[in-house]
């Protein structure tokens, strides 16, 4: 068994896999093409892992990335990216100066979207300030009903950029609502953004970039791709388990998850049959118990479980020996930095002290039962949400690791007995 290094310092260690994002980029350019960019989205520090480390690696298998702010893409040119477009999605008004922001638009790779009449005016203004023509982007609004214009005022948007020569039209996109979960509503959306193009054709240039595919949309039909596909969860390796589609062209298990999280076990105690564990008694042994502390919780961005019947939903994996893993359920309320879990079932292996072994809270492998979206799933939460509570000051390491390091040659998995505190 394997000690986390540094345990006693840091309590926790997040690890990804940059192997992993670049098959995922191998397979997603397979589905979509070599005529089809491909645009990663790194907002929100490449969803709280760090776009330091991880834009370099994207930017080689991408045509384009994607951030929200500004102040996000000046983070990505102070990571060494500099030969790749860089589209920025909020409603840009102002541009400070900043020497890698200016000399990115001065080569033509900062683009900016609009979104309003008001807000293409102030770009204009920006455009000129800086003494660059900018590339932008029409956001259409065929239903989102959150950023972008809606037909009518994106129509006027497309004769205002043709007359002003300080900004570009680089591309037309729009944004799905209901891409994992519907594929009528997806598809009537679609239908609105083709129609757009075809009734504005005469207003857009032959270089136009077409994007509307999400990770859920990319993956659900061709007819989504045009020239470029916009996606986040997808070069993380999650989303294909939670698409729901007849027949996807990303099946579970081609892409592989990036992240795993792991920490170690502190502290074990012997528990009598009826003692319970935690605030509010949430868990009450059925028999004699072992139980194990782990120095992470609440504030380490480790999801509270929702619902009355949360005990056993959320699982980690203890690692054994080779690449065995033996998930065991946690118990009791997840606290602010501890969770507690029980290990009893696994007393047949004889270890007699189970402190300092390694425990993976999110292991990288979709079947798991703590794969990433199943532990967000148990909180009510979707994957992107749990990614960027990760907090901050979890050390975050690059790996690379190979296929093959992967395969489990077994699985042990524990069963919970439970009682309610009630019964």
């Amino acid at each position: 068994m394997r000690l986390l290094a540094g345990f006693m310092q840091d309590t926790s260690l997040l690890e990804f896999d940059t192997s992993a994002i670049t098959h995922n980029l191998r397979v997603l350019r397979g589905v979509v093409g070599v005529d089809c960019a491909l645009c990663p989205i790194v907002k929100a520090d490449a969803y709280g892992l760090g776009s330091l480390h991880l834009a370099p690696v994207l930017a080689q298998g991408a045509d384009m990335l994607a951030v929200y702010s500004p102040k996000q893409a000046e983070e990505i040119l102070r990571a060494g990216v500099c030969n790749i477009a860089i589209v920025v999605l909020m409603p840009v008004r102002v541009i400070e100066e900043s020497d890698e922001l200016t000399r990115h638009a001065k080569r033509g790779l900062l683009h900016f979207v609009v979104h309003d009449a008001a807000q293409c005016a102030a770009l204009e203004l920006a455009a000129d300030s800086l003494g660059v023509q900018l590339g932008v982007h029409l956001e259409l609004d065929t239903g989102m009903s959150r950023g972008g214009a809606r037909r009518e005022v994106a129509a006027a948007l497309l004769h205002t950029l043709a007359s002003t020569p300080s900004l570009r039209l680089k591309g037309i996109f729009t944004h799905f609502a209901n891409s994992r979960t519907s594929e009528t509503l997806t598809r009537a959306q679609l239908d609105a953004f083709r129609e757009f193009i075809a009734q504005q054709s005469a207003s857009i240039g032959a270089d136009c970039l077409f994007h509307v595919a999400s990770s859920y949309a990319l993956m659900r039909h061709r007819d989504y791709h045009f020239n470029m596909v916009r996606f986040g969860l997808a070069w993380l390796g999650y989303g294909t388990e939670e698409l729901e589609a007849s027949e996807p062209l990303v099946k579970p298990g081609e892409l592989r998850p990036v992240v795993r999280w792991s920490t170690s076990i502190v502290q074990t105690k012997r528990i009598p049959e009826g003692a319970s564990v935690g605030y509010g008694s949430l868990f009450t042994a059925t028999r004699d118990s072992t139980i194990a502390l782990l120095p992470v919780g609440y504030a380490d961005g480790y999801p509270v479980p929702r619902g009355s019947s949360s005990q056993g939903r959320q699982s980690v994996a203890i690692c054994l020996s080779g690449k065995r893993r033996a998930f065991v359920p946690v118990v009791g309320a997840v606290n602010m930095d501890q969770l507690t879990i029980d290990i009893t079932e696994l007393e047949p292996f004889g270890v007699r002290d189970w402190t300092g072994t390694e425990v993976e809270l999110i292991t990288p492998s979709w079947e798991a039962p703590n794969h990433l979206p199943k532990l967000a799933a148990s909180a009510g939460l979707i994957p992107h949400e749990l990614l960027t509570r990760l907090h901050a000051r979890i050390p975050r390491k690059r790996v690379q690791t190979s296929r093959s390091s992967l395969v489990e040659p077994t699985v042990h998995v524990v069963p919970l007995a439970l009682r309610s505190a009630n019964a």
